[in-house]
């Protein structure tokens, strides 16, 4: 049986009361962001963040969490992200392995949440990249994993890895201590520059069972560690098929940040050749329209979803795979349009939006580089919903 901790300062908290810090905290991160020139989020960052408790909206209860209703795996990051991009994905990313964490053996919760409730993990997601065999009372792993994003603020880490039993593979991760593996300092982005996402080397580590959960979750006999002290269905809802909802979020709190800017931007300036009030011309009053339409609908898409995917596991603790990879293609399809916001913001902008010292450039580009991860491209996600709407046959071990 899983200890109690006795910090409860945020566990009565709601979603509404969450959203409502995420807001609060809006002016103060982009104070602090305009300072911030490394590659992580600076600590002051953190201590805001911390201080709000919106590391821990996805924490259980338990531990001092807030337990929220799944629609925070949007909301929260994505007001944080009108703020700041950077620091809108480290909190969905660190809320996000709180929530895996939940799954995991209660031997690490323990380990990890009884020493410090407030405990930052990171990961590396990408299973190939980690390789293990089979020992007693464990396994050796080794790996090379990428897009490590918030490692270097984290005592802890996820890596998934490709473990190989006797011919069959087990898709798995195991979380780890900052003492068992190594940081490399290679991140280095034209956007999203904070969010640290440092690449990170093994080489021969044995990692013993309890540290580690199988994520082959179609594969007969699998099972959750964690889930009889953690019983919230919220902590079973596939990652691998919302888990881009979070990131999304990023995007469009980005772009929220893009049009604000815009707008104080719009109402202090004259055109240079005509010396018209830009905020008196038509035409740019049609663009805000188109521009904001965009943002608030991919916002409601994802929303939706998020609310949706709770009420059905609450109902049939099943997702179906044509309503998990519907979800895939919504979050790219709502990254695009919020990438339509962008561009027609970049051509309202004109050449005063080009120069790398404005602060809608800075906010534009993080916007762009967050639509590049592998959730958001259409080619897959579009591909994978149509095909299987046809032929239903999509098959995943993790999915």
């Amino acid at each position: 049986m899983l200890k109690k901790i006795k910090d409860s300062k945020f566990t009565s908290l709601t979603n509404d009361i969450a959203n409502n810090r995420a807001l609060s905290v809006i002016p103060e991160l982009r104070q602090l962001k305009a300072f911030n020139k490394g590659t992580s989020i600076s600590q002051d960052i953190v201590d805001l963040i911390h201080k709000e408790g919106l590391f821990r909206y996805f924490q259980p209860k338990k531990w001092g969490g807030m337990e929220l209703d799944f629609q925070a795996w949007l909301d929260i990051p994505e007001i944080i992200s009108r703020g700041d991009c950077s620091t809108g994905w480290i909190v969905a990313n660190m809320a996000s392995h709180h929530r895996t964490l939940a799954v995991f053996d209660p031997e690490i919760q323990e380990e990890i949440w009884s020493k410090n409730p407030d405990m930052l993990i990171a990961a590396g997601n990408i299973y190939q990249q980690g390789q293990a065999r089979k020992v007693p009372n464990g396994i050796m792993l080794s790996g090379l994993w990428n897009f490590c994003s918030g490692i270097e603020i984290s005592d802890w880490s996820f890596f998934a890895f490709m473990l190989d039993e006797n011919g069959k593979k087990d898709w798995c991760q195991c979380v780890l201590h900052k003492d068992d593996y190594e940081v490399l300092n290679d991140w280095d982005t034209y956007g999203m520059k904070q969010t640290g996402s440092c690449s990170v080397k093994i080489e021969e580590l044995f990692v013993p069972d309890y540290k580690i959960q199988s994520f082959s979750v179609n594969r007969e006999g699998h099972f959750f560690k964690g889930i009889k002290e953690n019983k919230n269905l919220m902590y079973q809802i596939p990652t691998a098929s919302i888990g881009g909802h979070g990131l999304a979020g990023c995007s469009i709190g980005g772009a929220q940040l893009c049009l604000d800017l815009l707008f104080d931007w719009i109402e202090s300036r004259s055109t240079s050749t005509s010396n018209i009030k830009m905020s008196d011309i038509p035409s740019i009053h049609n663009r805000l329209g188109e521009i904001s339409s965009r943002i608030d609908a991919a916002r409601l898409i994802l929303r939706s979803d998020c609310i949706e995917v709770e009420n059905l596991m609450n109902l049939d603790n099943e997702i179906s795979t044509q309503n998990k990879l519907k979800y895939k293609r919504n979050a790219a399809y709502s990254v695009q349009i919020v990438l339509e916001a962008i561009s027609i913001m970049q051509q309202v902008s004109g050449a005063n939006g080009i120069y790398n010292s404005s602060p809608i450039t800075k906010a534009l580009m993080d916007v762009q580089a967050c639509s590049t991860h592998i959730h958001f491209n259409q080619d897959m996600q579009f591909s994978q919903w149509g095909k299987n709407r046809l032929k239903n046959d999509f098959q995943s071990p993790t999915l």
